[in-house]
């Protein structure tokens, strides 16, 4: 899911299962199944909450004594 329904970053670690569905000639098309999936994910997310996690990182930086200053 490369655009998720919290502040657009992309979704990982997400499975999905479709339970049950129907197929009809006239009203089942592509866009409509990515319509109703969109609209199941924003459900999902008011249902149960997501969190945005942010990176950490642990950085250390070497500079010589003489480029340093006070």
């Amino acid at each position: 899911m490369a655009i998720g329904i919290l502040a657009g970053y992309p979704m990982i670690d997400v499975k999905a299962t479709l339970f049950d569905g129907s197929y009809h000639d006239v009203d089942s098309s592509e866009l409509a199944y990515k319509i109703t999936a969109a609209k199941a994910l924003t459900k999902a997310k008011d249902l149960i909450g997501t969190v945005l996690l942010e990176p950490i990182m642990d950085a250390s930086v070497v500079v010589p004594s003489d480029h340093m200053g006070w």
